[in-house]
């Protein structure tokens, strides 16, 4: 039986309908699954894809410091060059193609799969950053930037990936717990890109070792990935039976109809809550990619520390947002699964934390003096380190709204945000002109604030979490809702029986 529903559908009618699922089908379902089972060695693995890609990300930010200064090791031998104002450039250029393959990432993972195009960016992704230090020494800072537009092209697929492997393996009730896991990968990558990139680049092994090491590592990940990853559960060939059924009667079977050629491309584009979570997401990654390309040069020329201490300066922010993560992903999933609040209540109130707090205290930084080193360490904390609530609001409201099409969406989205996004240390290069003046940065600070703040307003009033109809675009009807009331039919309750 399938209930064909109109789009303006009574909200209420459809959260009946969950809650009977819930019981008849969920509930069961999970006594028999096991708590630690596939859905987390494939969160695992996506995990430290998270981390290499950060690995070989996050460490240019430290990196072009030691490449362009002579006193940041006691090596003589270690080379440095002179780009006099290109450092910017240079750590623009990853994202000049990063947005390129964005928009068509659903459509790559439909076409070739999930694990193929992930273990061959990944692969071609080490390869390019490996060769940075001939690059530089062969072509100079143009070299650099060849090899970063490689890597940016070839990242592109990376948060488009965690999301549809997300929409793909993470159940409801178990959905703030798995993103987490996988997105802090992002903070542990960024923190040892940032403290291991300054320990090396000052030790006598100088800044060339950083780029062999992890270049390694994203070896090292794609021979797990050949031996452990898979796309879905349905063609995992080691899951069990109840596993298997539980994520997929969780997520209301999403993966059963991505071949179908067909996208819901306009119904996406012409829908109030994707731009809801897209505009806020926009504003949230232009200023986080700012801050985070730009905090080690102000570190380094308003602060005036050193390359080690820029690195483990710069990694604490991480270290922050990772243990806030690990703290309040059992508390989102409490609170969802519990229904302390509704699902968009939480998405809203973790948002305040995630983007109004840190504007707030964006305007604080933007008035502090030099003398106040303390404080302004305290400050870039509390500003990084909240925005790792993103992933319980904003960040992971693709997969509320369509599981099915997670990763299509962010692709789409994340495209254009990372086309605003690299005009961030292109801005910064013109508006701070002298970079060790303290009051010309306070202008990128206050223009973050307003960007941050006025989109989360935009997503927590317009935005939604219900799963929205075109999510079961290309079911049996182009307008089909899964009723579920189907629940009832024997086939769906004998599955209880069967495993």
């Amino acid at each position: 039986m399938v209930i064909i529903m109109d789009k303006g559908s009574n909200v209420s009618t459809v959260e009946r309908k969950k809650s009977l699922l819930d019981a008849m089908i969920l509930t069961p379902l999970k006594q028999k699954v096991p708590k630690i089972g596939i859905r987390h060695v494939q969160a695992l693995l996506m995990f430290f894809y998270m981390l290499v890609t950060m690995l070989t990300r996050s460490t240019m930010s430290i990196a072009v410091v030691a490449m362009t200064s002579n006193t940041t090791s006691a090596n003589p031998d270690i080379p440095h060059y002179k780009w006099d104002n290109t450092s910017n450039i240079v750590l623009s250029s990853f994202y000049w193609t990063y947005i390129i393959l964005q928009p068509f990432s659903g459509y790559f993972f439909k076409q070739f799969g999930l694990r193929r195009c992930l273990l061959w960016t990944m692969l071609l992704n080490g390869l390019a950053f490996t060769l940075i230090p001939s690059a530089a020494a062969g072509f100079g800072y143009m070299g650099v930037i060849a090899c970063r537009m490689i890597q940016g092209l070839l990242q592109g697929f990376t948060f488009p990936a965690c999301h549809t492997s997300l929409g793909l393996w993470a159940p409801l009730g178990e959905r703030s717990k798995l993103t987490v896991l996988i997105y802090s990968g992002c903070n542990v990558g960024a923190m040892l890109a940032m403290a291991i990139t300054g320990y090396i680049s000052a030790s006598l092994y100088g800044w060339p070792l950083v780029f062999y090491i992890f270049g390694a590592t994203a070896i090292l990940w794609c021979i797990a990935w050949i031996l452990l990853g898979f796309d879905s559960p349905a063609n995992h060939p080691r899951i069990g039976e109840a596993e298997k059924h539980y994520i997929m009667e969780s997520l209301e079977h999403c993966e059963e109809d991505m071949s179908d050629s067909n996208l819901p491309i306009k119904q996406i584009l012409t829908s109030l809550p994707f731009w809801a979570l897209a505009v806020c997401n926009i504003g949230n990654t232009w200023g986080t990619t700012l801050l985070e390309l730009e905090v080690p040069m102000y570190i380094s020329n308003v602060l005036g520390f050193d390359i080690n201490s820029n690195g483990l300066i710069s990694s604490l922010p991480q270290i922050t947002q990772l243990s806030l993560s690990l703290i309040f992903a059992p508390v989102t999933d409490y609170i969802v699964e519990k229904k302390v609040l509704s699902l968009m209540n939480c998405r809203r109130l973790f948002q305040v934390f995630a983007s109004l707090v840190p504007a707030a205290t964006l305007i604080w930084l933007a008035f502090v003096n030099k003398t106040q080193t303390t404080l302004v360490i305290i400050l870039l904390n509390v500003i990084i380190g909240l925005s790792v609530f993103l992933y319980n609001g904003s960040y992971i409201n693709h997969v509320d709204i369509s599981p099915k099409y997670a990763g299509l969406m962010l692709g789409m989205e994340n495209g254009i945000s990372q086309m605003v996004g690299l005009t961030g240390p292109i801005f910064v290069q013109y508006v701070v002109t002298d970079l060790s003046d303290i009051v010309l940065w306070r202008y990128p600070f206050l223009i973050v604030s307003v960007i941050t703040a006025a989109t989360a307003v935009f997503f927590m009033t317009f935005g939604s979490a219900e799963i929205q109809w075109w999510n079961s675009w290309g079911s049996s009807s182009t307008e089909n809702i899964r009723d579920p009331l189907n629940v009832v039919e024997p086939s769906r309750l004998d599955l209880i029986n069967k495993v």
